[in-house]
């Protein structure tokens, strides 16, 4: 965001920031400190990392004081407070399965959102620092992935290390006593995965753990598909139109997924057309496509969602560059 006319500097004495850091964190040390019981934990951990599901429509979501926020800045600025201390809090509660998962899902997010997405959009004279912003969104997606295993760890013992063995036959039968209370961690830890090896491909680390993630992930789908209005077909069509089929991918899984994904979105996710556009278009090097996707992302009104504002703003913003940068993408633009 750039700002116009004189700019106004306010000047704060020095170590005053510290000071009020202080005042803010100490009481969250003081509480971590003390010897009281795990039930005050729980209440705590509970009120932070509700369980999937218990919230009704009908009562008020504290989340959409993010979720609903028209400055996308404002959430910038506030995201890594916020994730130190869910940080701090799990540390202290670690077998609050929720928790772990939210803790996981807000890693994941603010490395996509506020990390690799503007990272993407920097010049190519700039390769150093977009290498740096990689390397953070590489590192928190992981700690995401770590995170949001750890929770479904809890749910069922022995699915970490068959996730990080890759062991899919203990997978598959383990997979099968979950339910829809554990979908955000199934796609949480799917997601965090799939987009750390999106980053990083060669990396022998992520590479043996792609099968599974991918195996959760269609678990969730097949469990909840309507989850977060059909996010789950939204990260496997960017996988099954990136990965070979060797690792289980391919366009003809990739379409059917962007299918799933319209028909329960009914058309109402920007951030579908952009995938669409970024994962079918461009390997396809179909203008016309790409430039139909994207003005139906920009034709979609944030304030037409006021509860999940912030999500349709920031894909805007990327709706909006990729336009601009069409000829990038596409090697013969018609337009």
């Amino acid at each position: 965001m750039r700002a116009t006319g004189k700019r106004t500097t306010v000047s704060l004495p020095a170590g005053s920031c510290a000071r009020s850091f202080l005042c803010f964190i100490l009481p969250f040390l003081w509480f971590s400190g003390c010897s009281i019981q795990k039930a005050a934990y729980n209440a705590v951990s509970d009120a932070l990392a509700p369980e999937y599901g218990t919230v009704h429509r009908d009562e008020p979501d504290p989340m959409t004081a993010l979720t609903g926020e028209n400055d996308p800045e404002l959430v910038a600025a506030f995201f890594p407070a916020a994730l130190k201390i869910y940080e701090m809090m799990l540390i202290q509660n670690p077998q609050h399965r929720e928790l772990g998962i939210m803790t996981g899902q807000l890693c994941v997010m603010y490395a996509n959102a506020f990390i690799q997405t503007p990272a993407e959009r920097l010049p190519s004279d700039r390769f150093d620092e977009q290498n740096r912003q990689y390397l953070r969104a590489l590192n928190l997606y992981r700690r995401g992935f770590e995170y949001s295993l750890s929770g479904l760890e809890i749910r069922k013992p022995g699915i970490s290390r068959a996730v990080h063995e890759g062991n899919l036959e203990f997978l598959e039968k383990a997979l099968e006593k979950f339910k829809i209370t554990d979908v955000p961690g199934l796609y949480w830890t799917g997601a965090g995965l799939l987009a750390a090896f999106s980053l990083d491909p060669l990396n022998s680390y992520y590479s043996p753990r792609v099968p599974a993630a991918v195996a959760l992930l269609e678990r969730a789908a097949g469990i909840h598909p309507e989850f977060n209005n059909g996010a789950i077909f939204e990260v496997l069509l960017a996988f099954y139109a990136a990965a070979p089929e060797s690792l289980g991918g391919g366009m003809d899984k990739a379409l059917e997924a962007r299918d799933r994904a319209l028909e329960i979105s009914a058309g109402s996710s920007p951030s579908l057309f952009i995938a669409c556009a970024r994962s079918i278009a461009v390997p396809t090097q179909d203008s016309g496509m790409f430039t139909e996707n994207i003005d139906k992302a920009l034709a979609i009104d944030p304030d037409s969602q006021p509860e999940n504002r912030l999500a349709l703003l920031l894909a805007r913003e990327q709706a909006l560059w990729l336009k601009e940068h069409k000829s990038e993408f596409i090697l013969f633009p018609e337009d």
